[in-house]
């Protein structure tokens, strides 16, 4: 019946476009149409940007200071799915994206909000010659970082899984363990998968690419030696704190020093809904735990990812921190065997800059290169800054919600 139904409404929906407007030609009265998009050029030596908000990846001309292309990305035209955070292929060739399939607002079903996602993410990749989809792995719910050995051979993503987060207990923290996945860059097959910590998010290698650290949101960061077979992690507690679903500190953010030292940014309670209060921790390697003398509180901030200049015995530290009352970065001294000072702290015009989530550095380190989230309803930015005066110098639009931000090598695609 239901096929019959279907071929009437056809065929009467034929015969009135017939009997009406015979002679007649059709107006169309909106915009004219415009051209394709231009066709993405080479992605070299330029900023990409993750706008998770809208699907997009924005390449950021340093030289101009504009956006020179927008990149859409994901497998559903119709559905927001999250492009959080990306890594590029020292080389210069590729570059690595996660697809989260979790954005407020996506719509129903297994959408959501960042971390509580319920089907499986991606990590997309893409030939920087021409910003072409060219290969994708499919990874755990929520993936949240990911970085990519310095050989270029190996791509590891942590998973920010909230809902993992939920099933931890006192008594088997282990419940709420996400996966590190180990993915091939040359086939991208997943070729490990092995229980890290619970909520890790912020990932980073050394520079040799022999020790990987993430943050996890129960309070305290993993270490896992990469020559291990096993990936075996080992666990550190931020100072004076335990493993809880119920976080204190909510650590999210990770970068590690010229002097190898780790700096663990954290959200605050509340992955920092509960009004920020999250702050600054160090790890140092040299005695295998934290150095509570270099804690930093940020009161109703939260720390982001940071960026250094200078060298293991002397270097300066730029740390963003949101803050409802105006967000800011921190500026850090730090020299070999003595306190670490901050020295100032650059505060950022909300037209300019609205939630600064990642900074980056040019080579003199001279001119900072940061990606604001925005309202996550209307645009973000991508701004520059002076650090010598220090100064905003431009501030250009990106998509909705952009987090990410990675500078392609300027090698041969």
């Amino acid at each position: 019946m239901r096929i019959w139904r279907s071929l009437l409404v056809l065929v009467a929906t034929s015969l009135a476009l017939s009997a009406c407007g015979k002679g007649e030609t059709p107006v169309f009265h909106g915009a004219a149409f415009g051209a394709d998009r231009p066709a993405t050029g080479p992605l070299n030596g330029l900023f990409l940007t993750t706008d998770n908000g809208s699907d997009l990846l924005s390449a950021v001309d340093p030289a101009t200071q504009k956006v020179r292309f927008s990149i859409p990305v994901g497998f559903i035209p119709v559905e927001l799915e999250g492009p959080h955070h990306l890594a590029a292929d020292p080389a210069g060739r590729f570059v690595y994206i996660n697809l989260s399939e979790a954005v407020a607002g996506s719509g129903t079903g297994p959408h959501g909000s960042h971390g509580t996602g319920t089907i499986p993410g991606f990590v997309l990749k893409l030939a920087t010659k021409d910003g072409a989809q060219v290969a994708f792995a499919q990874v755990d719910p929520n993936p949240g970082d990911l970085t990519i050995s310095p050989d270029g051979k190996t791509i590891y993503v942590t998973h920010y899984d909230l809902v993992k987060l939920g099933k931890m207990t006192p008594a088997n923290p282990r419940l709420g363990d996400s996966n590190l996945v180990v993915i091939d860059a040359a086939s991208m097959n997943v070729t490990k998968r092995v229980p890290l910590c619970p909520a890790a998010h912020g990932v980073r290698l050394t520079p040799d690419g022999k020790t990987l650290y993430s943050t996890c949101g129960a309070d305290e960061i993993a270490i896992v030696n990469l020559s291990d077979p096993a990936l075996t992690p080992t666990r550190k507690l931020l100072p004076g704190l335990a493993e809880t679903p119920n976080c204190t500190r909510c650590p999210y953010a990770l970068t590690i020093a010229p002097d190898a030292t780790v700096w663990v940014s954290s959200l605050g309670p509340g992955a920092g809904l509960a009004g920020g209060n999250g702050g600054l921790d160090v790890y140092d390697p040299a005695v295998g735990d934290f150095d509570p003398a270099r804690s930093a509180n940020f009161v109703r901030g939260r720390g982001l990812f940071a960026a250094f200049q200078g060298t293991a015995a002397s270097f300066q530290a730029y740390v963003p921190e949101q803050n409802p009352a105006g967000d800011k970065v921190h500026v850090y001294t730090q020299a070999t065997g003595q306190a670490r000072v901050e020295t100032q702290s650059i505060a950022l015009d909300r037209k300019d800059c609205l939630n600064a989530h990642m900074l980056s550095l040019s080579a003199d380190g001279n001119t900072g290169y940061l990606v604001c989230e925005g309202d996550h309803v209307g645009p973000g930015t991508f701004t520059f800054l002076d650090l010598r005066t220090p100064a905003t110098l431009a501030s250009t639009p990106l998509g909705v919600f952009p987090d990410g931000l990675v500078l392609i090598p300027p090698g041969s695609p």
